[in-house]
């Protein structure tokens, strides 16, 4: 039994070894007779990696024209396709030929078997690895947004060097090293520079890599734990969703103690502030392998140093003192000049700067007042300041009070003392925004001899540069804003509270009680910011002599009381924000002499009782839930002013309102889809207001509006005394708003063959500064009509998606076109042959500063060389997709008007990022070889194929 075993088992090694010795044979034959289906696997293997890879590197260029940071796995991928192709073609694909030629010396010819065999092998064992970069090609994201970098002029703006505050500078930085402290203070009285040194000591631990990052957050005197929690955050790339307090609390306390080596800078702290709450890691000191605090360093400031060192237990505090008299002496100098040398000058400057201190911010308000102004100025403000009788706040020094006090009073306009009054009413430190306070100041008849909204707005912003010049103001955190450092507007609140009967109400707690008995009858504004009001709120507000009321609510706080407004008939300016009016209070009734009212963010419901407001001038209602516009509104016909901005759920406006708004001069509806009624419908068979009833405003001036159907547009559609305006027509909301925002003019539409622009809209479209046309046909008659006038005034143009335009513009002898382009953005026109037709006079493009060109086949230069003289403010060119284009500057025409001449050389000394991407014929930048063209600035250069210059 064992021998028969044996013996099959035998013959069954045998016979697999048989059949493997086969098999082998039969792959090594595979390759030689096989070979030409093995390449041919391969070339389908490799072009499926180019399709692959295509499908990764547009999301990756696409991220990196972002900003993003690429992960490294993807690049490596692409790398390594790269390397695969270009080796697959040389080694195997270009060989192909060679396995076909002659190899046996007969009479006939024979194949070269061996080149066969081996071409066959390489084929398929490159198939396999073909198949398993497809398969490692797969990524669910390719890339990430880095951290936000800090800049040096972030961290120093404003710093001055003085040498009291270089010894100071160095304390704080050899406490920041000590490995036995972790939580520093630095206190000093207000408006001392403590803000401003403390960033500069986080941009330089940065710059020398003390740190690995570095975060700076703002306590404020009421600190909000999740203000401060979210811009810590922020800084270290977490993003919260919609975690509830303790949630939060928990991710940031992580995210801390992941990160190896962080200075958490807590700046203006006022109460003691629990940080174990806000989710940041203190107490004992850990340290690293190299010595290092690991993982959260604290720095704090604070105008007392009990705070920090009792309530905070901070390790060592350093005091920030008021600068030496010639420290002082030298910042005066520097800001009003060489007067202060002057015999009459000299003496009343001495006793100035010593009145200020020491104090960089009283030295900044004062030294800024007095610039330019007379010898009797400077001995006015000196008398003052000797003689004021400052009152204390916040226990802030009484000779910084006084000094802020006179530069308030040293204003010789008496509307900006009310301006400046009008800030007081909001938070410390909030940015304002311009056109809010325009709508206060009108309603408050702030200013004289002010009869429409455009003048407001031009006395408006003359009297905020005439307060930024005096350091009573500064710029907000973003465009068209202003703000108040806090030490200005705690000494603006007290004076407003004093001079005027303003007041600012910060108090939480016991609401009823301040407005029942602690503040004056008399009072003329109020203001109660950002407050959960948790029914407390008084019955009635009995101040008859209130000229403005403020209430800004969180968490869409409870109703105001029905009969609130009885006793204040005399308010002139209401503004309600963050709360909910289901309905309103029907005691709105008797504010018959209001003239602005501004309802922002709130739920509403019934509005038709504002009706009754006969005097209203400006009604706002920005980003309030509202749905329809009833019929009631139409009897505020004294109105001048009306926003409905964002106001997303807006669909109806009944018919006439608009009609009976004749007087108004600004209509803000942006964001706000209304379903116009088509012209010419039956007012009996519509509900809705039709766009026709425009033309009855003949005083418009601004004009903010989407029509979502370009056919409900009248024809005969005019402003004659329109200067601003937003005006979108069609399926735009993918449209982004250009990043210049400083643009009033602006006109967007997607248009087709069947739409035809009456004569008003082609007005505004001449004037226009930012043009967006997407469409069929539509472009190109817009284009072709309006190029005759050269587009003057046009600053950014967007074309997309047209089939029939041949070119941009159409050049007149004598004409300069585009004058003052900015932006060119030119995609998917089938038929663009040229972007100017004709002659091209200097002056024309002048100050075109970005050009981006993509899907445009037919293009094949897009400017001819001799236009390039005119192309010197050139910052960016982006060309892709371009499947005929050869060259950036192509040949001249032989008539080119009075261009400037060429000459040998052609400098972009701007032209910064040129990306030149996917154009299979491109073959150089200039096809005038006697110009030299030199892109000194350049620093971002892409291009997937070779040229010449």
């Amino acid at each position: 039994m064992a021998e028969e075993l044996a013996i099959s088992t035998a013959a069954g090694l045998a016979s697999n070894a048989i059949e493997s010795g086969y098999d082998l044979l039969k792959q090594q034959l595979s390759y030689v007779f096989k070979y030409q289906s093995y390449i041919n696997d391969l070339k389908k293997q490799v072009e499926d990696l180019r399709n692959k890879r295509e499908t990764v590197e547009k999301p990756v260029e696409s991220a990196e024209r972002q900003g993003e940071e690429i992960y490294k796995a993807v690049k490596k991928w692409l790398s390594d396709v790269d390397e695969f192709t270009e080796r697959v073609e040389k080694a195997i694909i270009e060989d192909e030929d060679e396995a076909n030629k002659g190899g046996c010396i007969k009479l006939w010819s024979c194949p070269n078997l061996i080149q066969r065999y081996k071409l066959g092998k390489e084929a398929m064992k490159a198939t396999m690895d073909g198949a398993d970069l497809l398969g490692k090609g797969n990524f669910s994201s390719v890339s990430y947004r880095p951290a936000v970098q800090r800049t040096e002029s972030m961290y120093v703006r404003g710093y001055e060097t003085f040498d009291s505050r270089e010894q100071a500078f160095q304390e704080i930085m050899e406490a920041l090293q000590d490995v036995n402290v972790n939580m520093t203070g630095v206190y000093g009285m207000g408006g001392v520079g403590k803000t401003t040194l403390v960033k500069k000591v986080a941009w330089e631990v940065k710059k020398n890599k003390l740190f690995d990052e570095v975060v700076i957050a703002e306590a404020t005197q009421t600190p909000d734990y999740r203000r401060i929690q979210e811009k810590v955050a922020s800084e270290l790339g977490l993003q919260f969703r919609q975690e509830g307090e303790y949630e939060r609390t928990g991710l940031l306390r992580n995210r801390i103690k992941k990160q190896k080596n962080l200075l958490l800078i807590l700046d203006n702290i006022w109460t003691k502030l629990d940080l174990d709450a806000i989710g940041i890691p203190f107490g004992g000191v850990e340290r690293d392998r190299d010595g290092k605090i690991r993982p959260c360093t604290i720095l704090l400031t604070s105008r007392n140093r009990d705070l920090l060192s009792k309530d905070m237990k901070t390790q060592k505090d350093i005091f920030i003192g008021p600068l030496s008299y010639e420290e002082a002496w030298n910042l005066f100098r520097k800001i009003v000049g060489d007067v202060v040398e002057s015999s009459d000058f000299h003496p009343v400057a001495v006793e100035i700067v010593r009145k200020c201190a020491g104090l960089p911010v009283a030295i900044l308000t004062i030294a800024n007042g007095l610039k330019n102004e007379s010898l009797h100025a400077w001995e006015d403000a000196l008398a003052q300041l000797k003689r004021s009788n400052p009152t204390h706040i916040l226990d802030m020094d009484e000779t910084l009070y006084s000094t802020i006090e006179l530069s308030y009073k040293f204003l010789k306009n008496e509307e900006a003392k009310s301006l400046f009054l009008l800030c007081a009413l909001y938070n410390p430190g909030d940015s304002v925004f311009i056109d809010d306070l325009l709508k206060y100041s009108m309603g408050w008849n702030l200013f004289g001899d002010v009869y429409t909204l455009e003048e407001g707005r031009n006395r408006l912003h003359r009297l905020i540069d005439h307060l930024k010049a005096s350091c009573l103001l500064l710029d907000g955190y973003t465009y068209n804003t202003v703000k108040m450092h806090d030490i200005i507007h705690a000494v603006a609140v007290s004076i407003a509270s004093a001079e005027k009967l303003m007041f600012n109400i910060q108090n939480d707690t016991g609401l009823k009680e301040v407005l029942g008995e602690k503040i004056s009858k008399d009072s003329t504004a109020m203001s109660l910011p950002c407050r959960n009001i948790n029914d407390d709120l008084p019955e009635r507000l009995e101040y008859p002599k209130l000229k403005l009321f403020f209430l800004i609510g969180i968490n869409r706080s409870p109703q105001i009381p029905d009969a609130f407004f009885e006793k204040t008939k005399e308010l002139k300016v209401l503004r309600l924000s963050g709360l909910r009016f289901l309905p309103l209070p029907s005691s709105i009734s008797f504010l018959k002499s209001l003239q602005t009212l501004f309802l922002k963010s709130c739920i509403l419901g019934d509005i038709r009782i504002l009706g009754e407001l006969s005097k209203l001038e400006i009604l706002s209602l920005v980003g309030s839930n509202i749905k329809e516009l009833p019929v009631e509104i139409g009897q505020l016909t004294q109105l001048k002013l009306l926003d409905l901005s964002n106001c997303f759920n807006l669909k109806y406006i009944a018919t006439n309102v608009i009609f009976f708004l004749t007087q108004l001069q600004e209509l803000y509806m942006g964001d706000s889809i209304v379903q116009w009624e088509f012209e010419g419908v039956n007012n009996q068979g519509r509900r809705n207001a039709s766009l026709k009833e425009l033309k009855q405003l003949s005083n418009l001036t601004a004009l903010y509006l989407h029509i979502q159907d370009a056919r409900v547009m009248p024809q005969d559609l005019f402003f004659k005394k329109l200067k601003s305006y937003k005006i979108f027509v069609g399926n735009i909301r993918k449209w982004s708003i250009n990043s210049d925002i400083s643009i009033s003019r602006m006109f967007k539409l997607n248009i087709n063959d069947s739409i035809h622009l009456g004569h008003g809209v082609k007005s505004l479209l001449k004037t226009t500064e930012d043009l967006s046309l997407e469409g069929i046909n539509g472009a190109r008659n817009v284009i072709y009509e309006l190029s005759v006038d050269g587009f003057p005034h046009l600053k950014h143009l967007h074309v997309k998606n047209d089939l029939e335009l041949s070119y941009i513009i159409n050049s007149v002898a004598g004409k300069i076109v585009f004058p003052n382009l900015e932006s060119l953005i030119l995609s998917k026109l089938i038929k663009l042959e040229n972007i100017c037709h004709g002659q091209l006079n200097a002056g024309s493009f002048g100050k075109l500063r970005i050009i981006k060109i993509e899907n445009c086949d037919r293009l094949e230069y897009l400017f001819a060389s001799f236009i390039a003289k005119n192309l010197v403010q050139l910052q960016e060119i982006e060309v892709t997709d371009c499947m005929n284009l050869q060259e950036i500057f192509g040949e001249e025409n032989n008539d080119h008007g009075d261009e400037i001449e060429t000459n040998d050389e052609t400098k972009f000394n701007q032209l910064c990022s040129l990306t030149l991407q996917r154009l299979p014929k491109f073959i150089k930048i200039g096809s005038d070889m006697r110009v030299c063209f030199e892109f000194s600035s350049l620093i971002f250069f892409v291009c997937k194929k070779k040229y010449s210059y």
